[in-house]
């Protein structure tokens, strides 16, 4: 299991879906996590989405497309 975020973020840079927690890390990172997993190929899965506000949820799905699924 990954230790922190930019583990988080070198995983999916490398082509390796990931799971993380909307509990966990701020949108910030959740960002960079998408954006890591547009680089890789591969998709980030942002658990307790409902913990975000709106906005954001459309703006970090507007930036991930197809490589991020919100739960």
């Amino acid at each position: 299991m990954p230790r922190d975020e930019f583990e988080i973020m070198r995983l999916l840079r490398d082509g390796i879906s990931q799971e993380v927690s909307a509990n966990d890390f701020d949108v910030f990172y959740l960002q960079r996590f998408v954006r890591s997993a547009v680089e890789g190929d591969t998709t980030v899965i942002i658990r307790d989405s409902d913990q975000l506000d709106g906005f954001y949820v459309r703006r970090i799905a507007r930036e991930g497309k197809s490589n991020v699924v919100f739960r």
